[in-house]
């Protein structure tokens, strides 16, 4: 192997956040460790260690508005107490509040996020690089419609696709009526919006307001018929096809919400408040197939509002305990054992919230048709 090819393999084991500092020893070295041959590899590489048992988060502080991330390791619930350091991350001038990021997604190290002033954003966390994303020319009046957002990669065409879901609505007292809906595409290759022609007009998935999860190629949200607007299946938008498919749910299921574990999707409650302090999670074990779905259990001491972020290793799932109130906490549940240890996080000023989870990587948000073999 040529010299160049050993650094490259050498460095391509190391920590995203180590190799943003190898970049800045000379010129070389930068073209070198940012070759889409190089970061391909270094994700993949990367998923390895998320499958083994790490995962990072973000978080907004109340008081400066600011994003900050800290980075978590199956290996923190072998410690008596939990404690982690955050990093603050410098966007420009953007800042942002807890509705923003609680509706963030992520993917391949990528965010999605709009900022205070509504601006969409696609960030990467861990080499701080930002874009700003055009508004789309086939967006409906924000005045008299809803839209949801997704993000997800597409191996088909080799590229990072934003989904957007937008209705108009009418409302009938506390009766929600979706009439209309639209379906965007945003390639971050081609940089530019596109619309999907296969819209959903027969059903909703916009009632529950809640992003899009990324698992297997497809784009997910809960999708209810538009005549009871009761939750009833999975809407997957394959990012390859450009078009929706329908996944079922067991009617056993009772589910309000969609969360990436593990690299499984999984439907939980809302609030996960259940009689007996116990409360199911279901999880697609094998996508696509409805014999796959299992359920594992969250045992807590008391009725309590939780909301499931990362799945660590195995067993150990990382929970945020009564989000929106200022007792709010990171836990980090065994579900072995149906044990709990409260994480704390220094670094961030008072009061903060939590987004979700997202990997460190270097894919950058900037990429282009120029770009070889991936963004």
């Amino acid at each position: 192997m040529l010299p160049q090819e050993i650094i490259s393999d050498i460095l391509s084991h190391l920590p995203a956040k180590s190799i943003c500092r190898f970049r800045c020893v000379s010129k070389p070295w930068k073209s070198l460790l940012s070759q889409p041959h190089f970061i391909k590899t270094h994700l993949n590489r990367t998923k390895q260690l998320l499958a083994d048992g790490e995962a990072s988060l973000i978080f907004v502080s109340h008081d400066s508005c600011s994003l900050y991330s800290t980075h978590l390791k199956y290996t923190h619930h072998l410690s008596h107490n939990i404690t982690t350091f955050a990093t603050k991350l410098s966007f420009d001038n953007h800042l942002f509040s807890y509705a923003n990021v609680f509706h963030m997604v992520s993917c391949d190290g990528l965010i999605l996020v709009k900022d205070k002033k509504n601006k969409s954003l696609l960030i990467n966390p861990t080499t701080r690089e930002i874009k700003e994303l055009p508004t789309s020319p086939y967006a409906l009046n924000p005045r008299f419609s809803n839209t949801v957002y997704g993000l997800g990669y597409d191996s088909v065409n080799d590229d990072y696709k934003v989904v957007t879901v937008s209705y108009y609505h009418n409302f009938h007292g506390y009766d929600h009526c979706s009439t209309k809906m639209f379906v965007n595409v945003y390639s971050v290759r081609k940089g530019t919006w596109q619309r999907a022609e296969s819209s959903p007009h027969d059903y909703d998935i916009g009632f529950s307001f809640s992003s899009g999860i990324f698992v297997d190629g497809h784009i997910h949200w809960l999708g209810a018929r538009l005549s009871n607007n009761a939750s009833s299946f999975i809407a997957a938008f394959d990012l390859g096809e450009d078009n929706f498919c329908k996944l079922s749910i067991p009617t056993w299921v009772a589910s309000n919400h969609l969360v990436e574990l593990g690299g499984c999707l999984c439907c939980y409650p809302s609030v996960m408040l259940a009689t007996g302090n116990a409360t199911d999670v279901y999880m697609m074990k094998e996508y696509g197939v409805m014999k796959s779905w299992a359920k594992f259990t969250v045992i807590h001491p008391e009725h309590l509002s939780l909301r499931p972020l990362c799945l660590l290793g195995t067993n150990q799932l990382v929970l945020v305990k009564n989000e929106g109130s200022i007792g709010a906490k990171l836990v980090m549940y065994n579900l072995a054992g149906g044990s709990s240890k409260d994480i704390v996080v220094h670094g961030i000023p008072n009061e903060f919230f939590v987004g979700g989870s997202f990997m460190e990587s270097l894919v950058s948000p900037h990429c282009t048709t120029e770009a070889v073999t991936h963004c």
